[in-house]
């Protein structure tokens, strides 16, 4: 089946709807028309706005640009209090006049912009536009770093609302961060031994599985998090200290996706989004976007994960080294596969495998060293298997499963369990099923809510055949695996 290439302006369409709804009164167009009235370019009015100083007035100026200003005017993102102020201030006309609320009849102005109230945020965009806020993620931090954490508490959040968190990120301009707080200095010693217990609860992780690993994750975050409080340091030693706790709050993320927490997952991610934000790392951000990705295609919305598989290559502005590119264009090719794209799903493998081919190892950050041509391998075979090729997906696939890195049991389960589902469409039912028994057993290992996905989808589409050895490849994986998992 071949489907239209999802386009970010349909997204964006459906986003202007969803947030029209959020806001009765509310017209952006009257911004549009406000603008032409007064003769000037969206590039001019952004100038406008840049050159209003603090101390002047009572609100902080954004820091404008076209691209912002034209999601207003076409309803795509709905303006900040900060921007609203601006957008008066700079044109002397009210907030009615703009169409950013309305009049009633009695005269009352009824401003649509939605009160954060404390606890469950009341809306997905109004908790993603606070913590992009100038005070947002102290207190973002605050919420997932508490010990007592009620993950219940979390709702699981839209594509629309993901997409817009990756937005904030594109236009966000790196702020500076406090020279010193009270406290001890946090030296490039102290980073140090921080980047240390990091890296080996990523090796960690790989062995044990996501639901070991994310207690021992959380808590090295809210480690993190106090030093960031109480210590100080130069601004250099800040942005290492923000990139750590990015990475830590993306490993979190990964860690709660794979126990199955889908929701606290996340928050973790958003919160780790505009940690590497703070620290001014694209490199950190776009491997966040890349798991929100992975998340949001495994969950049933490869569109999303198209988008923001893409917001992370613009995002990252050339910053990525070969490695990260491929890794990103292999979600691509996933994801376009299980949209039925196969244009693109093609074309995104020829570029992954383009670019693991100039990958220079000396040149890559720590967090990408599971990345190899067996990662994108099993892309290109998942890809061609989701668009309906499967006997072209398996030479990929048993590349991927052969060439595993050592160490990686996790992934070489789930490796597996994609082979072994690409030997059952193909009509090999007895060798899926002992791919899968061997995929079971990898898991075991490790307990994954990601393999456990995967053998799962494989024992359902072996029961469907009648095959009589289904029952007993079911039978294995529960008795391995949490049934939460699955």
């Amino acid at each position: 089946m071949h489907t239209t290439r999802p386009r970010t302006v349909t997204a964006e369409q459906e986003r202007a709807r969803t947030l029209l709804a959020r806001h009765p009164g509310w017209e952006p167009h009257r911004l549009r028309k406000a603008r032409q009235a007064l003769g000037w370019s969206r590039p001019t009015l952004a100038r406008k706005i840049r050159a209003i100083s603090s101390s002047d007035v009572a609100f902080t100026p954004p820091i404008a640009n076209e691209q912002t200003i034209m999601r207003h005017e076409r309803g795509w993102a709905y303006p900040s209090e900060d921007w609203q102020a601006a957008y008066t201030h700079t044109m002397d006309l009210s907030r009615v006049d703009l169409g950013f609320c309305i009049r009633e009849t009695h005269g009352a102005t009824v401003v649509t912009r939605p009160v954060l109230l404390s606890g469950t945020p009341s809306s997905d965009d109004e908790w993603i536009r606070q913590l992009w806020g100038s005070h947002g993620l102290s207190g973002a931090w605050e919420k997932v770093t508490t010990i007592d954490i009620d993950r219940r508490e979390f709702t699981a959040l839209s594509g629309l609302a993901l997409v817009g968190a990756a937005h904030e990120w594109l236009m966000a301009d790196p702020a500076r961060i406090a020279a010193a707080l009270a406290g001890r200095r946090a030296d490039a010693a102290v980073i140090a031994d921080l980047t240390t217990t990091m890296d080996a609860l990523r090796r960690l992780d790989d062995k044990l599985g996501g639901k070991a690993v994310n207690g021992m994750v959380a808590e090295q975050l809210r480690l993190v998090v106090r030093v960031l409080r109480s210590a100080s340091y130069t601004q250099p030693e800040g942005q290492a200290l923000h990139g750590i706790a990015a990475e830590l709050a993306r490993m979190a993320g990964w860690t709660s996706y794979d126990a199955g927490q889908h929701s606290t997952a996340q928050r973790y991610y958003l919160v780790g989004l505009r940690a590497a934000h703070e620290a001014d790392n694209p490199g950190i951000a776009a491997n966040i976007l890349r798991c929100m990705a992975h998340q949001a295609r495994t969950t049933g919305d490869p569109a999303t994960s198209v988008t923001l598989l893409r917001s992370a290559r613009t995002g990252a502005n050339g910053r990525l080294t070969a490695t990260e590119d491929a890794v990103i264009f292999a979600g691509l090719a996933r994801s376009y596969g299980r949209l039925g794209d196969e244009y693109a799903a093609r074309k995104s493998v020829d570029d992954a495998y383009h670019a693991i081919e100039q990958r220079k190892p000396d040149e890559d950050p720590d967090y990408i060293y599971w990345a190899s041509t067996s990662t994108i391998a099993s892309a290109a075979g998942e890809a061609l298997l989701h668009i309906g090729d499967a006997q072209s997906a398996i030479p990929h696939l048993r590349e991927s499963v052969e060439q595993m890195k050592a160490g990686l049991p996790r992934d070489l389960s789930s490796y597996r369990a994609i082979l072994a589902l690409a030997y059952a469409r193909s009509g090999d039912t007895d060798e899926a099923i002992t791919l899968g028994h061997e995929a079971v057993e990898g898991a075991a290992q490790a307990q994954s809510g990601i393999v456990g996905a995967r053998v799962a989808e494989l024992c359902h589409e072996v029961s469907a055949t009648g095959h009589p050895g289904a029952d007993g490849l079911s039978d294995h994986l529960h008795s391995v695996i949490d049934s939460a998992a699955v």
